[in-house]
């Protein structure tokens, strides 16, 4: 474990200023540690807003504080790679503006409520999990905060492990801070036992986007921008920009990782156009209670137009994942061929666009195109296997106190997210470091304003989640076979939606 240390700095006491703390008339907070009489539950503390547009999120702070006691976080470590969580420590300020952002949160929050934020340095995605039972049936309760990816979070659900959130004291998901499109997907039931939103940046380093090289795009005489403000970035049009663009650079009449593409990108571009076009492989009927509706005529209408677009035959798009071969680390072909001007669109997950640092052309950030000029709104999807949710284990439940302090925490860190995270990520990491200028950060309130999921592919631990790699495997073969893949499928996930019902109804 690596405890946060040091004190505020002058930036953070400004921060400070401009942050706003609220607590409400009439509700009292017990301080951890004290006695359980009336006489020793506090009044909280209030601090009023600065700005005078718009009202403030608020959450709790108790008036007597926690004497430096150990909040732990569970989440992604060194061990994960490119995506370890940063959102919740770090050792000092630094000039790279989310890194002092993290500090800058992480110091507000301690002092603030008198604690030490400590994160689990070696935790992994693959390990969480066991992390999670182990503490359940140890009955140690290590972890106030576990941060899993979304794709582990229906076992962990099912397994009786986690705690349903709109139980946790001071916990308002209601607030905008939480995601109420993925909040919305993601329940069964009306319950949900995890939530991402602001807390994070890394649902946003897992949501899938388009970038465009300007250079190229210049050449064609294209206003990118202007085709998705006017909401006339759709399929065909992108197909209509990429179809001719293909060049066989090498000359030995083989389409491959030297040559020119219109797109270059991973097979996750499936998915990505897939909720781009608001697709769905599982929907959700009056009562919150999921069923299967992958076979339908718009699904196959969409997979007709993925085919058209993705299948290599077509030479439209290049997939690096085809060319293992060439480099095992496949993505880093797609990201070179783009960075090299060999592609007019380059599709991957925000954090992608964020390593496109050293390229020497400018690019821009857009959406992926909606399905027609029909489609209301742009929709994107976060990677379920990287995108971060916030989690309490269930055995805090017993622990009124501990319980009641994680559901203050949590949603200060959520509320403080907003106020000093995001604005770091979009207007310095984004703004002047990835997207090179105004219009592409202009672009990104459209990009994270409707992210579309559904169990079918969220919960991938399970059965559930199969047909989403059912429909990439025959998009890759150039083939709609949705009726048949469905059928073969609709047993076995119709078994496995039936028992993650069930379980959560026993958990009720």
């Amino acid at each position: 474990m690596k405890k946060a240390t040091g004190i505020l700095c002058a930036v953070l006491s400004v921060l400070m200023c401009l942050s706003v703390f609220y607590g409400c008339n009439g509700t009292t907070v017990q301080q951890a540690g004290t006695d359980t009489t009336a006489d020793s539950q506090q009044d909280v503390t209030t601090v009023e807003e600065a700005t005078e547009t718009e009202p403030a999120e608020t959450y709790y702070i108790p008036e007597l504080k926690y004497n430096d006691e150990v909040f732990t976080v569970l989440c992604p470590g060194k061990g994960d790679g490119e995506w370890e969580c940063k959102d919740f420590f770090a050792e000092t300020d630094s000039d790279d503006p989310v890194i002092s952002a993290v500090f800058a949160r992480m110091s507000l929050i301690e002092e603030k409520f008198g604690v030490k934020i400590e994160i689990i340095e070696d935790a992994t995605r693959s390990g969480i999990g066991s992390l999670v039972k182990k503490d359940i049936t140890s009955g140690d309760k290590e972890y106030d905060l576990v941060m899993q990816v979304m794709s582990n979070a229906y076992t962990l659900a099912q397994s009786g492990y986690l705690t349903n959130l709109e139980e946790v004291p001071y916990l308002d998901l209601k607030s905008d801070v939480w995601d109420q499109s993925y909040l919305t997907q993601s329940s069964i039931g009306g319950i949900n036992y995890f939530a991402t939103g602001e807390i994070t940046t890394m649902d946003n380093d897992g949501t899938w986007v388009m970038m465009f090289n300007k250079k190229l795009a210049a050449n064609l005489d294209l206003d990118i921008y202007s085709l998705v403000k006017e909401g006339q970035w759709t399929f065909d049009k992108l197909l209509e920009l990429s179809k001719d663009f293909y060049e066989d650079l090498n000359n030995n009449a083989k389409a491959d990782e030297n040559d020119k593409f219109g797109i270059t990108t991973t097979i996750d571009f499936i998915q990505g156009l897939f909720y781009a076009a608001d697709g769905r492989i599982i929907r959700k009927d009056s009562d919150d209670i999921p069923y299967l509706d992958f076979n339908n005529e718009r699904n196959s209408a969409i997979i007709d137009k993925i085919i058209d677009i993705y299948y290599a035959g077509n030479k439209v798009t290049f997939d690096c994942h085809d060319f293992k071969h060439v480099n095992p680390a496949a993505h880093l072909i797609a990201q070179e061929m783009f960075e090299e001007d060999r592609a007019l669109f380059y599709s991957e997950v925000m954090q992608c666009a964020i390593r496109l640092r050293e390229m020497e052309t400018d690019y821009g950030i857009i959406p992926c195109p909606k399905f027609d000029e029909n489609q209301k709104e742009y929709t994107t999807h976060s990677v379920a296997a990287v995108t971060l949710c916030a989690m309490i284990t269930s055995n805090m439940k017993a622990d009124t106190k501990k319980l009641e302090r994680t559901g203050m925490i949590t949603q200060a860190l959520a509320i403080e997210g907003k106020n000093i995270l995001t604005p770091a990520y979009y207007e310095k990491s984004l703004k002047t470091k990835g997207a090179r200028d105004a219009e592409s950060y202009d672009m990104l309130p459209i990009i994270f304003a409707n992210r579309a999921c559904d169990i079918g592919y969220m919960a991938e631990e399970n059965n559930v989640a199969s047909l989403y790699t059912s429909m990439r495997t025959m998009v890759h073969k150039g083939n709609n076979e949705l009726a048949s893949t469905t059928q073969k499928s609709a047993k076995r996930i119709n078994k496995a939606l039936d028992k993650l019902v069930k379980d959560f109804e026993k958990l009720k």
